[in-house]
Parts: C-alpha cells; sequence; structure tokens
C-alpha cells in the first residue's frame, strides 16, 4: 500500500506584493520548509510544478487531509501576517500516478469549480479542499478527511517494499495537447502542441530555450502524425527567434525532419508577436515555414494588435491569447479584440481565442461570434492528440474518450 497525492496551493488575489512567478517561488520555500519538518521519512514529497506538490506514504491507504490544515495555516501566516488580507487554500487529489500527475499540471482557472467547492468529476480520485479553518471532502461529496490507518497506528507501521523516490522524480509531461474548437460548426478541427500544460502566447525571456521547447514539441506532433488521428496539427514557433539568423537554421533542422506530404495537415502557432510586425519580420516568417506548412497562425497577448498592418492574405489566422487572472480585464480583451471583425475579414484572417478558462468566457466569445476558440474550459490539456470531434457548444468541455 502507498498513498500518494497532488497538493496544489493557491493563494489570494489581494496579493499584490509579487508577480506569479516570485510567489510561486516563495511559495514552493514556506511549503518545503514546512514540509522537510513534518512530512518525515518514510514519508517523500516533491515539488512537480509552481505550487504543486507530490505527496507519497507508504504505509497508508489515504492521507489525512486535516493534518494538512496546519501547513495551511502555516502559509496563511508566513505568507500574508497574523492579520493579513490574503486567503491560502490547498487542493489535494489523492489516485493513481497518471492522476496525480494530470493534476499537478493543470492550470489554477481549470480548477475553479474545485475552489468554489463543487466536485465536477472532471478527475478521479478522493479531492480534499483544504483551508486554515479545516478540510471538507468535494469527492466524495462529505466523504472523510481523516487518513487511514490513522495517525496513532501509522507510525507503528512498516514501509511498503519499494522505493517511491523514483516515483516523485518522475517529470511531468514535457508536452500537452489543446483541443481547437470551431464554433460556427462546433466541432474541433484539430490540436495544438505546447510545453507541458501551457499555451505559448506571452513574452519570451530565453530564446535558445523557446527553441528548445518547440522542437521538443515537434517531435511529439511527429509521432502523433504517424499514428493518430486525423485533423489539423498546430506546431509552436518563437517569432521572435524565426526572425534572428543564427536560431532560424535551429529551426531548419527540425522543419527537414516534417514530410512534404504532411503539409495540408500542419499549421504553424507563432507566438510573441508584437502588436504591430513589421513587413520585412513577416515576409521572412513565410519564406521559412510556407514550404511545410499550409496554415499560418499568430498568437498575440496584445487585444490591439495592428491587424491593419498585414497585407492581406499573409496569414490565415491571428488568435488572441488570454492571461492574469482578473475575469474583467479579460473579458474587456476579448471584446476589444473581436469588437471589429470586418477589418479581419478585408484582410483575409481568422481570428481566435485561445486560453478561454471560464463559462462566462465561453460565452462572451459565443455572443461576440469568435470563430475559433481554445483553453481548459473548451477542453482540458491532453497528453494525446485528440484530433477531429463533433461536440455541441453546449456539451463543452470536451473530454477524449477512448
Amino acid at each position: 500500500m502507498t498513498a500518494i497525492a497532488c497538493l496544489k496551493i493557491f493563494v489570494g488575489e489581494e496579493l499584490v506584493f509579487a508577480d506569479a512567478e516570485t510567489m510561486a517561488g516563495v511559495v514552493a520555500k514556506v511549503a518545503s520548509a514546512y514540509l522537510e519538518t513534518n512530512w518525515t521519512w518514510p514519508r517523500r514529497y516533491g515539488l512537480v510544478a509552481p505550487f504543486s506538490f507530490v505527496l507519497a506514504d507508504p504505509r497508508a491507504t489515504s492521507l489525512d487531509a486535516e493534518e494538512l490544515c496546519r501547513m495551511s495555516r502555516d502559509l496563511q501566516y508566513k505568507l500574508f501576517g497574523e492579520r493579513g488580507a490574503g486567503e491560502v487554500t490547498l487542493l489535494m487529489l489523492e489516485g493513481d500516478q497518471a492522476e496525480v500527475m494530470r493534476f499537478a499540471g493543470t492550470p489554477a482557472l481549470a480548477l475553479k469549480a474545485l475552489l468554489d467547492g463543487l466536485d465536477d468529476g472532471a478527475f478521479a480520485g478522493r479531492v480534499c479542499k483544504i483551508t486554515p479553518e479545516g478540510a471538507v471532502s468535494l469527492a466524495p461529496p462529505d466523504g472523510p478527511t481523516a487518513g487511514a490507518p490513522p495517525a496513532e497506528e501509522l507510525a507503528a507501521l512498516s514501509p511498503a517494499p519499494g522505493d517511491i523516490d523514483d516515483f516523485l522524480q518522475v517529470e511531468a509531461p514535457r508536452t500537452g495537447w489543446w483541443g481547437i474548437y470551431y464554433l460556427p460548426k462546433e466541432r474541433f478541427v484539430g490540436g495544438g502542441v505546447g510545453w507541458g500544460a501551457e499555451i505559448n502566447g506571452g513574452p519570451v525571456t530565453d530564446l535558445v530555450e523557446a527553441v528548445e521547447r518547440d522542437q521538443a514539441c515537434h517531435e511529439a506532433a511527429l509521432v502523433e502524425a504517424k499514428s493518430g488521428p486525423s485533423g489539423y496539427l498546430f506546431l509552436p514557433f518563437c517569432f521572435s527567434a524565426l526572425i534572428k539568423p543564427s536560431l532560424q537554421r535551429t529551426y531548419e533542422t527540425s522543419l527537414q525532419k516534417l514530410p512534404r506530404a504532411l503539409r495540408p495537415r500542419l499549421a504553424a502557432n507563432i507566438y510573441d508577436v508584437p502588436r504591430e510586425p513589421s513587413y520585412g519580420a513577416i515576409n521572412k516568417v513565410r519564406s521559412l515555414l510556407m514550404d511545410r506548412f499550409s496554415l499560418l497562425d499568430l498568437h498575440v497577448s496584445d487585444p490591439g494588435f495592428r491587424i491593419e498592418s498585414l497585407q492581406v492574405g499573409a496569414v490565415n489566422s491571428v488568435t488572441l491569447v488570454l492571461s492574469g487572472e482578473d475575469e474583467r480585464q479579460r473579458a474587456a480583451a476579448i471584446t476589444r479584440f473581436l469588437r471589429d471583425p470586418a477589418i479581419y475579414r478585408t484582410k483575409k484572417v481568422w481570428q481566435g481565442i485561445a486560453g478561454v478558462g471560464s463559462l462566462r468566457e465561453l460565452d462572451l466569445c459565443r455572443r461576440l461570434k469568435a470563430p475559433f476558440l481554445s483553453g481548459p474550459i473548451v477542453a482540458p490539456v491532453s497528453a494525446k492528440f485528440t484530433g477531429e470531434a463533433a461536440c455541441p457548444s453546449l456539451n463543452l468541455p470536451y473530454r477524449h474518450t477512448v
């Protein structure tokens, strides 16, 4: 017997003294210090993703959520102080290894139902919500929150045979697939491959690392193209790297591995695109990619993207990648990006919204008639390419079943 679980840590929106990356480091430091002192051998723990720890106990069949309330209180005090306004909430999913790692890589927005105290059935296993005030079982509803065996019996038990350190050193899947949904026809037309659970679209700080990650995605796409279902495969490319001669040559290595016979199915997802890319830069990207790709899709983070600067038919689509946690700002970005579809039609360019994370955002995209959609509320990130599939929009999010 070995009980394994993923513990995801969430901090309140009121916290404004650090950005997400800095906060992830602070949380990891505080949580690791607590676990080092309290989650002692033969139990094991490991940080597997930002804000996400895997916990394991080779003596138990079920971990004690009540015990972790102390960790929640410790984080609350050290992050916000005795009278701080911020909140700390932990979500614990206990299940098999695959489900635990899938939970670890799931974006925060996709877990909103669980944070609200509702089990939407997205994960198989025992789910507990833990706050400084106590623990509640979400799946099963009103189920037990104590461990098994009880704490007083656990100390007397010997660990089960086998070394669970190997499990804790297993990396989360490096690449993941997100479905691309065509709203007018209510069907998925294919999928895009990205690094982990992220959809590329934000600013890039290390171009060499970006190219390396993109190449890993290209390798994963080649595997799916040979054995996976039908549908468009969207492969990522960093715009800033594509227009840099030395890194452009690096991309050419992976491009040569793509059979020309696959061109009708291949689409290039070009991220890190500035608000107004130059005519020369777009031409350089086209000359490099059009030999192997039938579609070019620009991923932008600015809803005020200057579509006027593009030549007619220079690319096939422009997709706004939503970011941040503020729902009003995200809704405003969707509205601004979709407010003038006529100019996109004039340029013969489709529009898309990526990162759609809530039913409100999905409904707004419906009302504003966004043609292409992706994000956790459309289809959660999957380890495999799921390809084409019909799905009424009222049935979203779509979850592939084998």
